[in-house]
Parts: structure tokens; sequence; C-alpha cells
């Protein structure tokens, strides 16, 4: 038998309240759908900044966190009350509160990789305080024993030098970074600046081209001698117009 007009018209007010509920969620999701997407960028920024942070401070490395990163907790976790109370699209985007806070997640991502690039920096500086071997290498004759250990102060630093080329990526980074400044602080040692300063005009003139005869004086002759370095210079003519 039949439903009656009645039951079926009820069936029918059912079903169409229920379409229109799905709508409506569809629509709900939606929109909510789009404001995660607002939200993405500046939060996965934020995210990697503090991630760096956190490297910096669990290797004791200071890194202050600036006032605008407060800020924006604050922000989201008012707009986070709200939509807990009314889980509603309409709760995030009323008023400016939305925007306000994608505003202070951008201004706490720009200033927490700041401040860590900061304190990247200066560890740096306080990490090892030594020259750069270009200004090493104009300060140390030439001795045997000082090529040894330039050769190898050198290639430190340049190891050391290029760990600072970006922001360490884990602890054991940094724990790498710390074993190469003492390597380099050992090497540094090394030099041996006590020599004669005719021996250093010397040294420094083949460093840089060539050392006259008026350089090779007795003083000279003799050290180099004693360090058994005499065989490794000779004596080549310049030509007319000053080049060998």
């Amino acid at each position: 038998m039949s439903a009656s007009l009645p039951v079926r018209a009820k069936l029918l007010r059912d079903r169409l309240l229920a379409l229109d509920h799905l709508a409506a969620n569809v629509k709900e999701t939606g929109l909510l759908a789009d404001l995660r997407s607002d939200l993405a960028a500046p939060a996965t920024e934020l995210s990697r900044a503090l991630d760096q942070r956190g490297v910096l401070i669990q290797s004791g490395i200071t890194s202050s966190a600036p006032a605008t990163l407060d800020a924006a907790r604050k922000r989201a976790a008012a707009l986070l009350e709200k939509f807990a109370a009314d889980r509603k699209a309409a709760t995030l985007t009323k008023g400016v509160g939305w925007a306000n806070m994608i505003r202070d997640i951008t201004t706490a991502s720009t200033d927490v990789s700041g401040a860590v690039s900061k304190s990247w920096k200066a560890f740096r500086q306080d990490i090892f305080t030594g020259e750069a071997p270009a200004v090493v290498k104009g300060r140390i004759a030439f001795t045997p024993g000082n090529s040894a250990a330039f050769q190898r102060y050198d290639k430190l630093h340049q190891a050391f030098r290029a760990e600072f080329d970006r922001l360490p990526p884990d602890r054991a980074t940094v724990d790498r970074i710390r074993a190469l400044a003492a390597q380099l602080t050992e090497a540094a040692a090394d030099f041996d600046y006590d020599v004669s300063p005719d021996v250093k005009r010397f040294l420094e003139a083949v460093q840089s081209g060539g050392a006259t005869l008026d350089l090779l004086t007795d003083v000279v002759t003799t050290w180099l001698k004693d360090n058994g370095a005499l065989a490794s210079y000779r004596i080549v003519p310049r030509g007319a117009d000053g080049s060998r």
C-alpha cells in the first residue's frame, strides 16, 4: 500500500532539508579550505625559522625571541579560542582578526629569521678570532715549517668559512664547526714568527714574485743553510722589461 500524501510530503521535505544541509557543509568546507591555504605559506616559514632557532639553542647558542613572535602567538590563541566555540569560517574572518594574524605571523617569521642570522654571525666571531689566511700570509716568513703549517691552516679555514654560508641544519653540524675551530687554533699555534728582519724581507719578496740579490745577505744565506732550504732557491735573470 502506497504511503499517504502527508507521509510522502514529509519524506520529501526531510530529503530537501538534508540536501540543503549537505550543500551548506560543502560551502563551509570550501571556505575553511581557503583559509587553510592562506595560512599555509606564512605558517611554514615561521615553523622553519623556529626550527633553525631551536638548533642554535640546543647547541648552546643564544638567540633571542623577538616581541613580534609573542604577539603572533597571542593573536593566534585568541582566534583559536573563538573558533573552538563556533567552528565556522565566518568566526575566523569576522572583523580584521584573521588578516592581522597573517600579518603578525609573517612579521614574526622575518624577525625570528633575522635574529637567528645575527646569532649565527656572532657565533662565527666568538668561536674563532684568528686571522684570514691572506692576512697570515703577509705576516709570517715562509720557512719549510711555516709553509706546511700554512697549508693546513688554509685548508681548515676554507672548510670553516664554508660552514657559515648557510645556517646549521642540526646540532651535529655545530659540533663539527666547533671541532674545526679548535683545529684552526692548533694550526695557528704552529706558525713561527721568530725570524730575523733580513730573512723576513727575503722570504716576503720571494712570495711576492722574486727577491733581488741585495736581499740575499749573509744572514739570509746562513739561515737558508741552517734550515736546509738553500737548494730550494735559484737565481733567475730578469728580462730587459723587468720580467723573468
